[in-house]
């Protein structure tokens, strides 16, 4: 019975967490958050009171959050960079980096709505171990680039999905057409013309952020033909569903996202919620220009790339 109690006592503050994350971090109301959530909107009030009461409402939102999380650099990092909420992971014997990221994903990713996704081994990752989350039937994943590259956003959009049971809007296309012309001739194809009316409904972002070196992915597919290695590092420090950027976050590269099969800069930038998921030595460039053009406004990374972005 005790280890009953403590398991319902676990959920109830895990609960608690997620709805004064809703309120106090993504800023949404409460009539959002009862829509999203399924309840009435006096509950929302209720609970709200309930997670302060209980202390899971303190001077950041968790319990227990800094046993693998270093709560301090977070704080940090959120004042340093204007974030919504940050996510730094301890490196720790044991300490899973994707199970950490899924766990806060399970606590501000909606019920329903529209999340866009990136490609990329890192959000691939965090896909595989994303069945520990609670299903959303009612929640549509959307690609937010055509494919491209070992991992393109179709594998992320289908690892997601599957754990969470959610519906995937793919984008049946290459990520980069021969030439400004040719990508308005795939727009205009019927399924991919419904994918790009999900994109311009998002309700949040999640992103990985890419780099400008060598092995870029755009340098590997060898689709635009007079790039190299040297005008790509000399133009940018690092992308986000193929737009680069430069050291101050502005984007730089516009001839290549305007061949670009995916979400434009302004469907980006105009979704309220826009969490990267970044980490290692090679992305802190692109990771600090990212925060700093307020391209991103949650980041979940770990606890050496917080110290060198502080």
């Amino acid at each position: 019975m005790k280890k009953n109690s403590h398991t319902n006592e676990t959920t109830k503050k895990e609960f608690l967490a997620r709805v004064a994350r809703m309120y106090y971090i993504l800023g949404m109301n409460q009539k959002e958050i009862a829509q999203q959530l399924g309840i009435g909107r006096s509950s929302v009030g209720r609970f709200l009171s309930e997670a302060r009461n209980e202390g899971v409402v303190q001077i950041q939102i968790g319990y227990n959050a800094n046993v693998l999380r270093n709560t301090d650099s977070e704080h940090t990092l959120i004042d340093k960079y204007n974030l919504k909420d940050a996510v730094v992971v301890k490196r720790l014997p044991g300490n899973n980096f994707e199970n950490i990221v899924v766990d806060y994903m399970n606590s501000i990713l909606p019920f329903q709505g529209r999340v866009g996704l990136t490609g990329g081994h890192t959000l691939y990752q965090v896909g595989q171990h994303m069945h520990t989350c609670e299903s959303r039937p009612d929640l549509k994943l959307v690609q937010l680039s055509g494919n491209a590259g070992n991992l393109p956003s179709t594998s992320v959009i289908q690892s997601w999905s599957q754990a969470l049971k959610a519906e995937p809007v793919y984008i049946h296309a290459p990520a980069f057409a021969n030439d400004k012309a040719t990508k308005e001739i795939f727009m205009q194809q019927m399924q991919i013309k419904k994918s790009f009316d999900e994109i311009k409904e998002l309700d949040m972002l999640v992103v990985a952020i890419g780099t400008s070196d060598r092995q870029a992915t755009i340098l590997q597919l060898g689709t635009i033909a007079d790039l190299t290695s040297d005008k790509l590092k000399k133009n940018s420090v690092g992308d986000i569903s193929y737009h680069f950027f430069d050291e101050q976050g502005h984007f730089s590269m516009h001839d290549i996202s305007d061949r670009l099969v995916g979400a434009s800069i302004e469907d980006l930038l105009t979704v309220p919620v826009r969490a990267a998921i970044a980490y290692g030595d090679n992305k802190i460039p692109a990771i600090k220009a990212a925060l700093v053009g307020r391209l991103v406004n949650i980041l979940l990374t770990d606890e050496d790339t917080a110290k060198e972005l502080l």
